[in-house]
């Protein structure tokens, strides 16, 4: 091998070595900074959060945001988890401390989960219903952190929901599924500010449950209960072509509305 083919091999091996450095490094973070933030987090955890009986683990690598991150948790607090954030140098960019009740939050947010879940099997529904809080009160001002959730008595209001199928979805189809939901939750004593539909064909139906698509599904929000109590059809329309008139496809707005993960995710017909 000439000299020259050497220095070539030579350099290509470099380069090679270094892109694949740069690649565990972006992804797996450098091990001299992981050390840096675990000493800086025993440091900080000696003079802050001494009341808490805390586990935490060693430092990890979030290439998302490029920060070795330092999670802890209470003994003895189930919503007490919080993340202690450092730059590749070892300092501080946040301590999430002060953020722990939204961990109360996701507790409630699966407990009304399995609720509806519940209110769906015990009332014998065909189609899956889901309770979410009511966005118009912030969780701050009704949850305490560890708070312990009654089925028969709630925090706060929440809006409900179905998604149901049809041989060809209609209003009345829209109808017939919240008048089902109302009657179940009333029996249940479960206060709702505003209820919301979904209906979709049977043709869009996948052997799992699932939709295979939205765009020919019909879907109704923000519907009042008096509509429900009511049966009003003429008001239920209104708000339906209100809701569909500047938007091109039903399925549009209907996503970010209805927590299309929790549909896809249970909702086996």
């Amino acid at each position: 091998m000439t000299k020259t083919m050497k220095i070539i091999l030579y350099t290509a091996l470099a380069i090679l070595l270094a892109i694949a450095l740069f690649i565990v490094l972006s992804f797996y973070g450098n091990p001299i900074s992981k050390i840096m933030a675990d000493k800086a987090a025993d440091q900080y955890l000696e003079t802050h959060h001494r009341d808490l009986d805390l586990v935490h683990e060693r430092a990890y690598y979030n290439f998302k945001d490029g920060t070795y991150v330092v999670r802890l948790w209470d003994k003895h607090s189930i919503d007490t988890k919080f993340t202690l954030e450092y730059d590749s140098f070892g300092k501080m960019k946040r301590d999430t401390f002060d953020e722990r009740l939204f961990n109360t939050f996701r507790r409630y947010m699966g407990f009304l989960d399995d609720l509806a879940d519940e209110v769906a099997k015990d009332s014998g529904l065909d189609f899956v219903i889901w309770l979410r809080p009511d966005d118009d009160t912030d969780y701050r001002d009704y949850l305490t952190l560890d708070q312990d959730f009654d089925r028969d008595n709630l925090p706060s209001k929440v809006t409900a929901g179905f998604k149901a199928y049809a041989e060809k979805p209609s209003l009345d189809d829209l109808m017939n599924g919240l008048k089902k939901v109302y009657e179940a939750l009333k029996e249940r004593n479960i206060a709702v500010s505003e209820y919301s539909g979904l209906v979709v064909p049977n043709s869009d139906k996948k052997e799992d449950g699932e939709a295979e698509t939205w765009a020919n599904a019909i879907s109704v929000n923000d519907v009042p209960e008096k509509v429900i109590v009511d049966g009003d059809l003429d008001e239920l329309k209104r708000i339906f072509d209100e809701e569909n008139s500047y938007v091109n496809t039903k399925s549009s707005r209907l996503l970010p509305k209805f927590k299309t993960q929790k549909i896809n995710s249970c909702c086996a017909a």
